[in-house]
This record gives C-alpha cells, sequence and structure tokens, in this order.
C-alpha cells in the first residue's frame, strides 16, 4: 500500500513491546496497553467498564489512544481511516468525519475473549458483543470480514452488506511439485486446539481405512505440535506422526495433498491457504474450507468419510491429476492472498469510499 498511499499508523503497544520507528508509515503514535495488571484497583476498574463492554474490548480502551487519533485527524489529516479487529472498533466514534473501514477478523467473537469467570459470565459477555457490534460496527461507512462466512454472519447482525477481504499471506518464491511425491497426505495441527486432534482421529481411523482399501502404499503424516495427544494414531496402518516439523516447505513437498477436514472451529483456515499458496492441493469439508475456497480441484470439498476418502484418491492415484490442481491451487493462492492483490483490493474500496 506504501507504494500508492501516504500512511500513518496509530496503535496500541503492549508492555515489553519495544517500538521501532517503522519507515513504512510517515506519521506514527501508540499507546501503551493497560489491560494487563492485577491490582484490586484495576480489576474495579475493569467490572466498572465491565457493565457495558464486552470484558475484552474494555480491556482495550485506552484514553490515550483516543488523544492520538485527535491528533492524526489534525497533523496527519488521513482521507480514509482502516480500523482492525473487534475490539478496536469502540474507536471509530474518535474517527467520525473520516471515511472509515472495519475489518473484523473473527466474526465478532475474538478467541482470547473468554472471561475466565465462568460460563455465566462468558455467557453475560456474549450478550455484551452482540450490543457492542450493533452499536460500533455500524458506525463504519465499510464492514469487511476475512471469510465469506463471516461476512454473512455479521451482516445478518448489522443489518448490512459486510464485504470479504482476505488476509495476505506471504507466498513463497517457488513452490512444491505434488505431482512428484509419493501417495502421501498431509493433516497438520496443533493438537492442543480441540478441532485438531478430533479431525486427527476421523481421518485416521475412518477416512484412512477407505483410502488404503484402494490405495494400499498410500500413507497419512500427522504433523504439528503437542502430538503426544493423539500418539495412539501412531499404531494404525499406514499413519505416521511427525510432530513438530520446522521446514515447511520440506514437508509439503512430501506430500500430494493436504487433507484437513474439520468438524468444529471457526474463524480462517490459515494452514489450508498456505497450503495452496505453496502449490498443494487441499481435500477438505465445508466447514474446513472457511476463507479458502479455492476451485476444483485445487480445494476439493466433501463432507462424509467416503467422500472424503474418494477425494483423496483422486490425487493419491493419479500424479498427474496431483500436479495440475498444486499449480491451480498456486495460481488461486497468488491472486487472492498475495499482499499485493490485498493492497489493491483495499485501496479500490477506500477510493469507492472517497468518490
Amino acid at each position: 500500500m506504501k507504494e500508492q498511499a501516504n500512511l500513518g499508523l496509530v496503535h496500541i503497544r503492549h508492555l515489553g513491546e519495544t517500538l521501532h520507528p517503522n519507515p513504512t508509515f510517515s506519521w506514527q503514535r501508540s499507546a501503551n496497553y493497560r489491560g494487563a495488571p492485577n491490582g484490586p484497583s484495576h480489576q474495579l476498574r475493569m467490572l466498572w467498564r465491565w457493565r457495558n463492554q464486552p470484558l475484552l474490548a474494555a480491556k482495550y480502551w485506552q484514553p490515550d489512544l483516543h488523544q492520538h487519533l485527535l491528533h492524526a485527524i489534525r497533523d496527519f489529516q488521513p482521507d480514509v481511516a482502516l480500523v482492525e479487529l473487534a475490539q478496536m472498533a469502540q474507536y471509530l466514534p474518535s474517527l467520525s468525519g473520516i471515511p472509515t473501514v472495519f475489518t473484523d477478523h473473527e466474526a465478532g467473537q475474538p478467541a482470547n475473549a473468554s472471561t475466565g469467570m465462568g460460563r455465566q459470565a462468558d455467557r453475560r459477555d456474549n450478550r455484551l458483543w452482540l450490543r457492542y457490534i450493533r452499536k460500533y460496527y455500524r458506525q463504519a461507512n465499510l464492514i469487511q470480514a476475512l471469510t465469506q462466512e463471516d461476512a454473512a454472519a455479521l451482516s445478518e447482525i448489522v443489518d448490512r452488506e459486510v464485504l470479504v477481504r482476505p488476509p495476505t499471506l506471504n507466498i513463497p518464491p517457488t513452490a512444491c511439485e505434488p505431482g512428484k511425491a509419493p501417495p502421501r497426505a498431509l493433516f497438520l495441527g496443533e493438537y492442543r486446539h480441540g478441532p485438531n486432534p478430533d479431525a486427527a482421529k476421523i481421518l485416521a481411523t475412518e477416512v484412512w481405512p477407505l483410502v488404503r482399501a484402494a490405495c494400499p502404499n498410500a500413507e497419512l503424516l500427522l504433523a504439528g505440535p503437542n502430538e503426544h495427544l493423539i500418539r495412539e494414531l501412531d499404531q494404525l496402518p499406514g499413519v505416521k506422526i511427525l510432530g513438530f516439523v520446522p521446514d515447511l516447505m520440506e514437508l509439503l513437498g512430501r506430500v500430494r495433498l493436504v487433507l484437513a477436514p474439520l468438524w468444529s472451529g471457526r474463524g480462517f483456515r490459515v494452514k489450508n491457504a498456505t497450503a495452496l499458496s505453496f502449490g498443494v492441493p487441499v481435500v477438505t469439508n465445508e466447514l474446513g474450507s472457511r476463507g479458502c475456497r479455492a476451485p476444483d480441484p485445487a480445494c476439493i470439498i466433501a463432507e462424509n468419510v467416503q467422500d472424503l476418502a474418494k477425494a483423496a484418491l483422486r490425487h493419491l492415484e493419479s500424479a498427474e491429476f496431483a500436479s495440475a490442481a498444486g499449480e491451480l491451487a498456486r495460481d488461486w493462492a497468488c491472486a487472492n492472498y498475495a499482499p499485493v492483490a490485498v493492497a489493491r483490493l483495499q485501496l479500490d474500496r477506500a477510493e469507492q469510499l472517497l468518490q
């Protein structure tokens, strides 16, 4: 974006975070995050704010940031303001008179929004989030989400159109060649995260036996940290647990596809998008395809275990099919996730607001 616009930055700096001058921004201010201390006075202040705001949003209300935004309007004089993350929406009133683009990253429910005070407190906080979204998101001139599913969910809440602005990925300079790999599939995940061990178990115990019945030498690799939580799957025929693999290029270069359906969880599927950017095709289900809906066969959608097995076999039984799917995956990822593509989309929307 810097190549086509003069950029300023106002942000919150966490405790211990070093502030370095960033040449990307010609004007920059930061406010210190004061939501972490746990003394009695701080806790009372948070509880007081929690009357009307979700707890996480209350923690991110910093009066200094409000003042920095006023200074930015006066001194930097932005044409358009881009506001990111749910907890930052409460600052939209500070930008009154400036065209604003607000981007929500998690459909109004940040992953770290639990109150830590039990289910009843979390239910109350969820009601406050709904009120917060309706109050603040509507103050933006344009609202964006990272996936089509999140955009649809937010649109129902705010009763307005919500556009999709995909996240950016650093596209690797070279692509993998899945057609040259043996008949292997990969599931990648952090196994402390509930949806991942559940999905790995279904793949290893229900999908993979069907695959091996048609392709006896096929192998399923389960990679990612905290692999001890799925260790029992290592005993199954054709299943191999790798644990954490630091070299992603080397790991993805060993397989013909990423097999990554999910049966729970929400948000953008970073690992699937990353696989596509490396030129590795993906087989997943509807829930696992959020934000990564590349065209078939770059991303094949299948719901039940039989159809997932059949979709995986299309790649495992044909090196040529896997190779063509990988090329399509890479092209689609470059067109949708490359920083230059996302920057152009954001600048186009900013210009439309100004017009």
